[in-house]
């Protein structure tokens, strides 16, 4: 998992906490980050899926 996947399970904690100010979602129970990677044709190599929850 690279920066961004990183970031999107910050975010989730932070909104799971109700640390997210802003941009907090109401009532936060649960979240799911999905990054995929590929390569420079395109194709996917790797697909990572993490759901988190209270």
């Amino acid at each position: 998992m690279a920066a961004t996947g990183c970031a999107q399970v910050v975010e989730i904690v932070q909104q799971l906490r109700g640390e997210s100010g802003a941009r907090q979602v109401e009532a936060a129970r649960v979240g799911l980050a999905q990054c995929m990677g590929g390569d420079q044709a395109g194709d996917t190599k790797s697909c990572t899926v993490i759901v988190v929850s209270k």
